[in-house]
């Protein structure tokens, strides 16, 4: 008689989180990364306009200072692209979800197609209602900060981000 071995697999998860300014993200993306114990895999993504740029004094008005800015914040490693989309304009994503959101489908990044964006938020576990009003939110200029990690890990980091007055 043979054994069978069963294998316990830990799920990842992913946690959605909004910032409407520039600074804040940065101040969520310190703490994450002050936090190295926590094996999370992060993904930002944020409409990207000329007139935006210049209102948030962004340290990234023009596409060509765009890698040199996510490389220092990021690491020199991070992943990172454009697509346009029908509903949003001009967006662009940083880190480790990048190909999933450039990924082609019929010569058109899947990001790019009219409910791309709304499918791959639900495909990554976010509800109905959440890809609404992400959509909406990074339409209006947000950035979603998105981490893939461990259910128990994502939710110390989350009681931390909450802790953290980012919005002050």
């Amino acid at each position: 008689m043979m054994k069978t071995k069963v294998l316990n697999t830990v799920k990842k998860y992913f946690f959605f989180k909004t910032y409407p300014h520039l600074w804040q993200l940065e101040k969520a993306i310190k703490i994450i990364n002050e936090n190295d114990a926590f094996n999370s895999q992060l993904s930002i993504l944020g409409k990207f306009t000329q007139e935006q740029a210049e209102n948030e004094k962004k340290p990234f008005t023009e596409r060509k200072n765009f890698k040199p800015y996510w490389q220092e914040l990021l690491g020199t490693s991070v992943d990172f692209g454009f697509f346009s989309n029908p509903e949003i304009g001009t967006i662009f994503i940083v880190g480790s979800l990048t190909s999933m959101f450039l990924h082609e489908i019929d010569g058109k990044a899947l990001g790019a197609m009219s409910t791309g964006l709304y499918g791959i938020i639900r495909g990554l576990g976010g509800y109905k209602l959440q890809a609404e009003t992400y959509l909406k939110l990074l339409n209006g200029g947000s950035y979603l900060l998105i981490l893939r990690g461990y259910d128990d890990e994502l939710n110390v980091l989350e009681d931390i981000l909450e802790k953290e007055n980012l919005y002050s």
